[in-house]
């Protein structure tokens, strides 16, 4: 009776053991992705989803560590710009846009995406998601890395 316990004691000590290690190992396979030099996809603003429209550009950017510059698109237009980031905070300054029309939608979206780079102080990744935050910590977007090749 005694070795039927001991055997199951060391069999369960042994699960336990192989599940914490597959854990460790499972947060190791998907490190954080680079702020720096990676491509976002916005995927929400304020909350709500952003819907990229057949025959536009989807709504991104790239924070480029030369010269501390910022390229992207609003979801219509062309945005460039600049950002200034010390460890978790990071202010967006001298955005700049292409001034293309675009339906009503896209519009919105480009309208609400420059206003919540406006009001960026924070930010954060975790995996493939970066949420840029604002004074009071609340999400203003949120972004998906995407990789190009």
């Amino acid at each position: 009776m005694i070795r039927q316990l001991t055997l199951c004691v060391l069999i369960s000590i042994t699960f336990m053991a192989t599940g914490c290690s597959l854990n460790n190992h499972k947060s190791a396979e998907r490190p954080d992705e680079s702020l720096i030099n990676t491509y976002w996809k916005l995927v929400s603003l304020d909350g709500a989803p952003v819907v990229t429209h057949e025959d536009f550009r989807e709504a991104h950017l790239v924070l480029h560590q030369e010269a501390s510059r910022l390229a992207g698109a609003t979801g219509c237009n062309t945005l460039m710009g600049s950002y200034l980031m010390e460890n978790e905070r990071i202010a967006f300054g001298q955005i700049a846009s292409t001034k293309m029309a675009c339906p009503a939608p896209q519009m919105k979206t480009e309208r609400n995406f420059l206003t919540a780079l406006k009001q960026v102080t924070a930010w954060s990744v975790d995996g493939s998601k970066l949420v840029l935050l604002g004074d009071s910590s609340e999400p203003l977007a949120v972004f998906e890395a995407v990789h190009l090749y």
